[in-house]
């Protein structure tokens, strides 16, 4: 890591900029994680989803989690996509045996979108990837600490909110 006192965060006229350390953290934290899954995924001969992929992954994991029907309509009006671009993502993880799509009784055009047992067990082992890169993050770090950061970053976001 870094001494933050080397760290290009200063002017010429020795004022701390705090975006250069928010950047920082944020690039190692992807960096760590995207690394930490390509790890996981490979040890199982499989390829990571790209990061649209994995967010409408993580919708359609949600909204089973609390009883919802996803249709692909929803998924274009959440994520603000075009038809071809849901039907290409919805394709590929099909191919995947992620999810599953089923014509409705009722209107044969609609298809129902749900998620199979191998993405719920994906959604388990990225969480629990996920749960051990924050483990390494704050690994030295006490409650307070923790707390304090927290508190801080929030601060700093509702700055931005004024």
């Amino acid at each position: 890591m870094q001494d933050p006192k080397d760290f290009p965060g200063k002017s010429p006229g020795g004022d701390t900029h705090i975006g250069p350390y928010v950047r920082h953290l944020s690039k190692s934290i992807r960096s760590a994680i995207d690394e930490a899954l390509d790890k996981e995924f490979s040890a199982a001969g499989e390829t990571r989803l790209t990061s649209v992929q994995a967010h409408v992954m993580g919708y359609l994991n949600m909204q089973h989690e609390l009883g919802n029907v996803v249709y692909q309509k929803d998924i274009e009006q959440v994520f603000h996509i075009q038809r071809s671009t849901a039907t290409g993502i919805l394709k590929l993880l099909e191919q995947r045996g992620s999810i599953k799509r089923e014509s409705e009784k009722s209107d044969a055009r609609l298809k129902r979108i749900t998620v199979t047992e191998k993405a719920r067990q994906t959604k388990k082992r990225v969480d629990e990837t996920i749960e051990g890169v924050e483990k390494r993050l704050v690994q030295g770090l006490t409650e307070e600490e923790i707390k304090t950061y927290i508190e801080l970053t929030e601060k700093l976001r509702r700055n931005l909110e004024k």
